[in-house]
């Protein structure tokens, strides 16, 4: 199955430019006031074709082809003036079944799913170039990976691998509520961001696909918040060659300009999580065994190398992640707390990865852009899918094809995806344990 699916997708892939390479895309704009205001419309969509060869069938053995918008924005960004604006962004997206390590959800013919979510509301606030805030739902600013914009990645999209912990919303994983400053210095060479957010929030409900046989409940509440503490993000990076405007990153620059960047970032939350935690399944209730409560810590370091040569431009992306609950998925038994807290795939991990792209000097048609990559990740995570000391290694290799840059994508991507241990896929009559899988990924990408 995969090869007729690599075949069907190669074959879209070669039209993608064909369809669109006469279209013109430019966004309304709308001046406002005479104080240089302006209000701007982005729409913005991803639709991918996937097929694995895991995922259908009694055991989930036989391959599973799904076809589902990534992503669906709508986008405004509004400056009353050069200082003061705005920014709110909405995103769905729609149909997806699968989860980023191969087992699959149950698809709910509801209209959750079709919803559409604000994942951006903030207040802008460009005092300076040293001095620049964002006020109330923004990025977390504390790895590059996850302040790449997502409608400009190196490879097919953003690592699985790299988001944060407190909630199974992207509201919460990749972004959440708060202050964030950020400015540069020495000719935008040194930049910096500064944040305090909500980070853990309340209790929440935890679902698992599939699942239900005791001791692991199909749904269980998280234990309650210790204190109501903030969490404190930093991060800062240094540009040896040109600098990277703006307060997010591209996976590319197209070759104008030069980039060698190395950033670092920390994070952190007093008290985020209790320690010592027994949970019954059968009344959905935690009891606490101590008082005792963990700190969140995260680690973030990362690079960015770009250089346009006369053969060619070569990119490489890397980024380095450490989140750290000290161990506490060992003591506290609620599973809610364990696999979307202090473990699971945004919890206490450790690992990274390493992107290398080709990008060649010819134009295919009027300004297209073709870029092979290949890619390397490895992480190690403290309990995943009921398997203590987890790890994940992915390979894969893509190409990019740049109808009209970013604005006009397409990219074709194989994925090889193996487990240490054995693990479950959920949601199967007769679930069988698998140590890998692979994928194979075409993304049609439109912006205007």
């Amino acid at each position: 199955m995969i090869k007729r699916t690599m075949l069907a997708a190669a074959m879209l892939y070669g039209l993608v430019g064909f369809v669109f390479a006469s279209a013109v895309f430019a966004g309304p704009r709308i001046d406002v006031g005479e104080e240089g205001g302006y209000i701007q419309l982005d729409l913005k969509t991803q639709v991918y074709m996937e097929n694995t060869d895991i995922g259908s069938g009694p055991t989930g053995q036989s391959d599973r082809t799904d076809v589902h918008f990534q992503r669906n924005r709508l986008s405004l960004t509004g400056m009353l003036d050069e200082v003061w604006g705005m920014k709110f962004q909405t995103c769905g997206n729609a149909s997806t079944t699968k989860s980023p390590v191969g087992y699959t959800f149950s698809q709910v013919n509801d209209s959750n799913d079709r919803d559409v979510r604000i994942i951006d509301a903030y207040v802008i606030g460009n005092f300076d170039e040293a001095l620049n805030m964002k006020l109330g739902l923004t990025k977390i600013p504390l790895s590059r990976a996850n302040l790449d914009d997502c409608f400009a990645p190196l490879s097919l999209d953003r690592s699985n691998f790299v988001y944060m912990p407190f909630g199974g919303s992207a509201i919460k994983f990749t972004r959440d509520t708060g202050l964030v400053f950020w400015g540069s210095f020495i000719g935008e060479k040194l930049k910096y961001w500064a944040g305090a957010l909500e980070g853990r929030e309340g209790v929440f409900k935890w679902s698992a696909p599939g699942q239900t046989v005791l001791p692991l409940p199909a749904t269980a509440t998280s234990s309650p918040e210790p204190k109501s503490s903030l969490e404190y993000v930093a991060r800062l990076h240094y540009a040896f060659l040109d600098p990277e405007q703006g307060s997010g990153y591209e996976g590319t620059y197209f070759g104008e300009k030069k980039i060698f960047t190395i950033g670092v970032g920390a994070a952190y939350e007093p008290d985020a999580i209790y320690s010592h935690v027994t949970y019954s399944a059968l009344t959905d209730r935690s009891t606490l065994n101590t008082q005792d409560t963990v700190d969140y810590t995260a680690y973030a370091a990362d690079l960015m190398f770009e250089y346009p040569f006369d053969i060619g431009m070569v990119t490489l992306n890397s980024q380095y992640l450490k989140v750290d609950f000290k161990n506490a998925y060992l003591t506290n038994a609620n599973p809610a707390d364990r696999n979307t807290i202090i473990a699971g795939l945004n919890g206490q991990k450790e690992g990274g990865y390493g992107k290398l792209a080709y990008m060649l000097p010819m134009t295919i048609g009027k300004e297209g852009r073709l870029q092979p990559y290949v890619f390397f990740e490895h992480w190690k995570f403290a309990h995943l899918l009921g398997v203590n000391g987890q790890k994940i290694e992915q390979q894969g290799a893509g190409i990019n094809y740049y109808v009209r840059k970013q604005n006009v994508r397409a990219t074709l991507e194989y994925i090889d995806t193996e487990f240490d241990k054995e693990t479950t896929l959920f949601g199967f009559t007769d679930s069988t344990k698998v140590k890998d899988f692979r994928t194979v990924r075409l993304m049609v990408q439109i912006v205007i």
